[in-house]
């Protein structure tokens, strides 16, 4: 399922529609036999009821897990906006300071972005929150003279805005990691999966033929994207979920500016 995750979207959508419709006719061909031995009026009528009411406890399930998905993805693009504005803001606090030191910290700030363009960016990619061979700092070491440096000027001035800032960056920061993929409980899966199988066999209980294929094909393939669309949005740093480093490209800009 992850190389989903490498594709552009419109192939993937293509693919999981193939795919299930591929799926749901292919059981119709296995499954309809073993219910064609009773085909009463009552069993048919019972099917309905069973189909509707699996239908609707199923379309609950999926909406609570696109619910859960679509808040983490908008916390997380929170978490990367909010950490971007601390770093330009303690970019600029800085800058006001003046000085030598204060341009060698900037650099740091600069080499701190960079890295999370250039190399936590692509491992996250892969829900991965380092690069390989990385430590767990990740981009820690290049904030440790800029803590250095907060705490020598706090010292001095008693200023506490720079470690404001410095901590609303690494607090983002972690968050931002520990959203690179979705929370959803397995167990969520396991239903939805389940669920969508039970109710395509109460489906089956009518003799196919083209028309209830395509229809069965319909609620496969819609079924499908939206699993699909739940998938992608538990993996936000993926291709196919499109969300860029392009606030961080922007601030390397500026600074190069």
């Amino acid at each position: 399922m992850l190389f989903l995750l490498s594709l552009p979207t419109p192939v993937s959508v293509a693919l999981s529609i193939i795919l299930a419709t591929a799926i749901s006719i292919a059981l119709y061909y296995v499954i309809h036999p073993f219910w064609a031995k009773d085909r009463s009026e009552e069993t048919k009528k019972t099917a309905e009821v069973v189909a509707m009411r699996l239908g609707v406890v199923y379309a609950v399930v999926i909406g609570m897990m696109f619910a859960n998905v679509r808040m983490e993805h908008f916390q997380m693009v929170d978490a990367i906006e909010s950490e971007a504005s601390a770093l330009i803001r303690l970019y600029q606090a800085i800058e006001k300071q003046g000085g030598e030191e204060t341009k060698a910290i900037q650099r740091d700030l600069i080499g701190y972005i960079r890295f999370i363009v250039d190399d936590q960016w692509p491992a996250l990619r892969e829900a991965r929150a380092f690069p390989e061979n990385a430590n767990f700092s990740g981009g820690g070491q290049k904030l440790k003279p800029v803590w250095d440096y907060v705490a020598k000027t706090e010292a001095k001035t008693g200023n506490q805005n720079f470690r404001r800032l410095l901590d609303q960056v690494e607090h983002y920061h972690i968050l931002r990691l520990f959203d690179k993929k979705g929370n959803l409980l397995p167990l969520f899966w396991y239903i939805a999966i389940f669920g969508y199988f039970a109710t395509l066999f109460t489906l089956y209980v009518y003799p196919p033929n083209f028309c209830r294929y395509t229809l069965v094909s319909f609620y496969s393939s819609m079924v499908a994207i939206v699993l699909l669309g739940i998938f992608i949005l538990s993996h936000p740093y993926s291709v196919a979920a499109g969300v860029e480093p392009n606030i961080f490209k922007w601030l390397l800009e500026l600074s190069a500016g």
